[in-house]
This record gives structure tokens, sequence and C-alpha cells, in this order.
């Protein structure tokens, strides 16, 4: 069940237009995306050759898990068409030898929520402050295992809950036990990466021995890049 789009201003967007009129589980891809976007209002680049879709979500639970849900679903999809194994940065960033690979972007559409899916196929930009990089493929092929391992995972949380989401996510995780910094807008934390709590949030041990959770915010490593995957 998907819409095919030759060019479109942006996946999600047109998906929040039309959630009241589609089912659950309703996935919309484009070819090309003329505005694009990232977490916190960045641009995602129109990436002609690159996957770009958006998966519509009528149920019930916590919206930040499905944030977990889809990096996990993601990571099986792209090692299944495309051969890569990568690792997750937290929350639900990809990265292939510390480059970015990936970008999900969750919004609400009225009790509905739109979760959109951008992946460096053909290409990767080369202007970002982080650096990317393309997988290689098939667009069609890794959509399609997308939509498959999206299913699977997000039939395994509806059934059994967080903790074999969490569980996966952990098992595939970057820089646990490194040294990062934690850019909350309103303050800097640093400390160790101590793992995912158990709704989600990244647990930080601060240098008093305290481990506070992190529920939004921008990781970057410290020490190396491979400490954390900046």
């Amino acid at each position: 069940m998907h819409t095919h789009l030759a060019e479109v201003g942006s996946t999600n967007d047109w998906l929040l237009a039309h959630a009241a009129d589609l089912p659950d589980g309703w996935w919309v891809r484009a070819d090309r995306q003329t505005a694009g976007r990232g977490r916190r209002g960045r641009v995602w680049h129109d990436g002609a050759g690159n996957l770009m879709a958006s998966v519509l979500v009528k149920a019930e639970g916590p919206v930040q898990q499905f944030s977990f849900v889809a990096a996990v679903a993601l990571r099986g999809a792209i090692a299944a068409a495309c051969g890569v194994e990568t690792r997750l940065k937290w929350p639900n960033d990809l990265l292939f030898d510390g480059a970015k690979v990936s970008g999900i972007l969750l919004e609400r559409a009225g009790d509905a929520l739109v979760v959109g899916i951008g992946v460096n196929v053909g290409w990767a930009p080369d202007d970002l402050e982080r650096p990317a990089v393309a997988v290689g493929g098939s667009v069609e092929v890794l959509f399609a295992a997308l939509a498959r391992h999206f299913a699977l995972w997000r039939g395994r949380w509806a059934m059994e809950g967080f903790a074999p989401v969490r569980a996966a996510w952990l098992a595939a995780a970057q820089g646990i036990g490194g040294r990062i910094e934690v850019r909350l807008g309103h303050e800097t934390l640093t400390g160790i990466f101590e793992g995912l709590g158990d709704d989600g949030a990244l647990l930080l041990r601060m240098g008093d021995g305290r481990v506070r959770p992190v529920h939004a915010g921008e990781v970057f490593a410290l020490g190396g890049r491979d400490a954390a995957g900046d």
C-alpha cells in the first residue's frame, strides 16, 4: 500500500495533508523532494537517486518509541537490501564508518503519526556539518525491504512492547561507554554514554556519578569520532 510520486515538496507534508483519507500503514515515496527537511528544521537535500519515503501510523502508544522502531527497521532493511551493516546513534541516526547515511523525522497528523525516512542510496551531500555517505544499491529494493522490516518491528512492538526494540537498538548502538557531549539548547552536558532507558531516553553518567536521562538533544562524540559517531 503506497503512493509513488515523481516529485513532491515533502513526503511528510504530503502524508500529513492526506492522513485523514488514508489507512494505517500507507506509504508515500518520491523520486525528488523540493522542500524536504530533517530534525530541528534542517534542510534535507533533494536526494534524486536516494530514498525519500514516509509512512502513516494510526496506533496508540508512546510516540517517541516509533523513532527507535523506525531506526531498527531501517538498519535491517539496509543490511538486507544493500549489504551494509550500519551502527545506530541516538536517537535514530544510522552511521556507516562514522558517517551518516539516513535521517528519520516524526511528525503528528491529528491523532496519527507520520514517520519520514530518507536514505543516501545513490549519493550523499558533502556540504553538511557532519560527514555523510551513500550505501549504494537500488532505491526500489531498499524501499520494499524497509516496508517489510517496518511492519515486522512495528508488529513486535505492538505485541511485546518496547523491550525487543530497545534490545535490538542497543546491540547496534555506537559509542556506549564513550564520552559524549549533549546539547540541549539551553545547556550543554558532558558525560559517559551509559545506554538507553526503558522509555528510550539516553542515559548520561555525569561527572558526579549521577545518571541523567536525556529525552531530546544533539549528541556529539568527545575524544574521537568513533566514540559516539558524531
